[in-house]
């Protein structure tokens, strides 16, 4: 684990700063490479530069930290790097990556794009709300990824998206994010308005331990959630699961009574052949919406706007 004292101590040392010295950014990218590949002539091909370069990049990063990070006995290459070396590289790959989200996400600024996420289940019931609360200009900026919120959180952490509607069973508590809660919807049992169960109001889980369960893959919150429920229980019904690109897909299945499947709540409103069931079982999931950011981003004033308006889908 690298303290953030020590990011902070080299990180100060990138900035450019009235009267002292500044150092050359790809210089750590040559040397981060120079630690994975152990191989001057391969990095020099990498960045299409001579291996001299990558030499005197080397001698300018130790002169900087006056410390060796190469060893200059090269028999050993596993044990090239010394500790010092291992020390700049754990956290140039840090400084790399800030620097990285620094150019993506200027070039969106640049761009006027708003990278947004999305999630189909929650795009499915917010999308209306957005069109009517946002203004026409801002909406035409919306660069919307619509993927589950499994891939939305990484891709929020990269720096593929700015910003992001994520559904979770908890609250999220993920390193780097700002993630404000939005509200909290029960799960559903649907089957089709064929089957024996649609005539019920509520049903518990025990007594679903028979039926197929047509679910969504891992990505996706539902998978997790219907893990819970079937473990608390004690049951191990057939389940398919699917990675499925809309929601509709995982309802047209259930409507031809294929099995029945587990839906937020606000999800099956108003759909022909489709029957929502109660949960009865006193287990705390929900599906939980949250507005997520990175933390540092900094938001601009549309930006803004698209996170209130956010804050405030029901």
């Amino acid at each position: 684990m690298i303290f953030p004292f020590l990011f902070q101590r080299f990180w100060r040392k990138i900035v450019s700063v009235k009267g002292m010295r500044t150092m050359n950014t790809r210089d750590l990218q040559y040397f981060v490479a120079l630690v994975k590949y152990k191989n001057y002539t391969q990095v020099a091909k990498l960045f299409k530069v001579s291996q001299p370069t990558i030499t005197q990049s080397i001698q300018r990063l130790e002169r900087e930290f006056n410390t060796q990070l190469i060893r200059k006995d090269r028999v050993h290459r596993d044990e090239m790097v010394t500790r010092s070396g291992m020390m700049l590289f754990e956290n140039a790959k840090l400084i790399n990556k800030k620097i990285d989200l620094a150019h993506q996400e200027i070039s969106r600024a640049n761009k006027r794009q708003i990278r947004f996420g999305l999630p189909p289940i929650i795009g499915k019931m917010a999308i209306s709300q957005l069109v009517e609360s946002l203004p026409d200009d801002l909406l035409q900026r919306l660069k919307i990824v619509s993927v589950g919120s499994h891939d939305l959180l990484k891709q929020l952490q990269d720096g593929k998206i700015d910003i992001a509607v994520l559904g979770s069973n908890n609250l999220i508590d993920e390193p780097g994010i700002y993630a404000h809660l939005v509200t909290s919807l029960p799960f559903n049992i649907i089957v089709s308005d064929h089957h024996p169960l649609a005539k019920r109001g509520a049903v518990s889980f025990k007594e679903l331990a028979d039926e197929r369960f047509v679910n969504f893959d891992h990505q996706y919150v539902h998978y997790a959630a219907l893990q819970a429920y079937c473990t608390h229980a004690g049951i191990k019904p057939q389940m398919v699961a699917y990675r499925m690109p809309d929601i509709s897909w995982i309802k047209e299945l259930v409507r031809q009574d294929f099995g029945i499947s587990l839906m937020v709540k606000n999800a099956i409103q108003n759909e022909p052949g489709i029957v929502a069931l109660d949960i009865q079982d006193p287990i705390p999931v929900s599906f939980t919406i949250s507005v997520a950011v990175r933390e540092g981003y900094v938001l601009s004033p549309e930006e803004e706007t698209l996170v209130d308006r956010l804050k405030e889908l029901k």
